[in-house]
């Protein structure tokens, strides 16, 4: 009996430290895994309902007052951050590049007509179009060549007043006054003479060709616009004058002659011009205006022969009214056209050289770090940084230039070493504009 309790009491002693050691082992991996959970959530927490005031805890865990779950601090300030003032994010960023690599733009355009050249011919009375012998645009008419037939009641009725001075045997001074005053309006010397010979007049005056060039019919491409010379030619028909300053009326602008039309006193009648040279009108982008100045040499290819480079001299860049809001300029640039090869309309493309870092220059980001509305440009510009390595970016209003190879050229509001988003996009949304800003 002694000797089986001596052996029921060693076999107890055995058991209470084999459970010993079971929980001695369970309490040092709980602990160790305690541990493991404090590194991974290191951080102060905090109650999202502020029960305690400002007061943290080391651990997670649930808010001893109200029973919600506690808050890393961090997350507190992702809600604290307005949308439309900060945002926070990872993206990669970009600073300032003072390098500009920038050397020329290309730009569109198409080839117009020198409007220089132009020889405007217009009534010099009115009357009515009889008849037409060329009737197209941009046909080639030889100097002399018929165009059309004109019948006018008061050209009749000063020659009827002709042949009755003669007549009546009035004194050489009025008769000479009465042939100046035909051939004032246009009435040549053989013309005048039939009419004294044979006492007869034709109802109707032909107008003839004062040059040799191509026709314009459409008053609309006659306004000579820019010219500073008048050209005058005479002409060797009767009833009109060459004149590129003649002031079109606002009943034919715009409107090609046809037969039967009535013409007032001043219109324009026809055009010609022999494309020797010709314009080519190019739109480039506003903020490039800097860098194009008259008369530097530009090269420009035609689509009608485009291995070949052509080189004009830019005359000039029409003023804009608001310059900040118009995007684009253009830009009138004259090209020598000798044997008319270059046709009207036909589209051409140019290559303007640029200024290396131009006045204001402040330096170049990429396209994707701006973001425009409309007439404005904006960029994220990095304030700070989160605990946690997340950056927190701030919306800016920028001054930018030119755009060129995926670059855009900064002219004011940023530093040199600040840093702003690489991609302005996707931290951008219709809130930050109309709420921000």
């Amino acid at each position: 009996m002694n000797t089986r309790q001596k052996l029921n009491s060693q076999i107890s002693i055995i058991l209470f430290l084999l459970l010993v050691s079971v929980f001695s082992s369970c309490k040092n991996e709980n602990d160790k895994q305690g541990h493991e959970n404090h590194v991974q959530v290191e951080g102060d927490y905090i109650c999202p309902m502020r029960c305690e005031g400002e007061k943290t805890y080391p651990q997670p865990g649930n808010c001893p007052v109200c029973k919600m779950k506690l808050q890393l601090v961090e997350e507190e300030l992702v809600q604290t951050v307005s949308p439309n003032k900060q945002v926070l994010s990872r993206q990669a960023t970009v600073k300032l590049q003072t390098e500009n690599n920038a050397q020329s733009i290309k730009a569109q355009g198409f080839i117009d007509y020198d409007r220089n050249r132009n020889q405007n011919v217009s009534a010099r009375f009115g009357g009515r179009i009889e008849k037409l012998y060329v009737k197209y645009n941009l046909k080639f008419v030889n100097k002399g060549d018929k165009i059309l037939e004109l019948y006018s009641p008061e050209l009749n009725t000063i020659q009827e007043q002709h042949l009755f001075l003669l007549k009546t045997e009035t004194g050489k001074t009025l008769i000479e006054q009465s042939r100046e005053k035909l051939k004032l309006l246009g009435i040549t010397e053989q013309q005048i003479s039939v009419l004294e010979t044979k006492g007869t007049f034709a109802q109707s005056i032909s107008v003839y060709s004062p040059a040799s060039g191509y026709i314009l019919f459409n008053s609309e491409t006659q306004t000579n616009t820019g010219s500073e010379a008048t050209q005058q030619s005479s002409m060797n028909s009767m009833s009109m004058s060459a004149n590129t300053s003649v002031t079109q009326t606002s009943g034919s602008a715009g409107v090609q002659i046809r037969e039967g039309m009535y013409i007032n006193k001043g219109e324009t009648l026809f055009s010609l011009n022999d494309l020797q040279t010709v314009w080519a009108i190019i739109s480039i982008p506003s903020e490039y205006h800097s860098s194009v100045q008259s008369n530097k040499q530009i090269n420009i290819v035609s689509e009608l022969f485009p291995a070949q480079i052509l080189t004009g001299k830019i005359l000039l860049t029409e003023k804009t009214f608001e310059e900040k809001q118009q995007r684009f300029i253009r830009v009138r640039v004259e090209l020598p056209n000798p044997k008319a090869a270059l046709k009207i309309n036909s589209l051409v493309t140019a290559e303007f050289p640029l200024e290396k870092n131009p006045d204001g220059y402040l330096g170049q980001v990429p396209s994707s770090a701006v973001y425009r509305t409309g007439m404005n440009v904006f960029v994220w510009v990095k304030s700070g940084t989160t605990k946690n390595g997340t950056g927190i970016f701030e919306i800016r209003k920028v001054i930018t230039g030119a755009t060129n190879n995926g670059t855009v050229t900064i002219i004011n509001g940023l530093a040199p070493d600040e840093e702003i988003a690489l991609h302005a996009g996707a931290l951008t949304d219709s809130e930050t504009f109309l709420n921000g800003n």
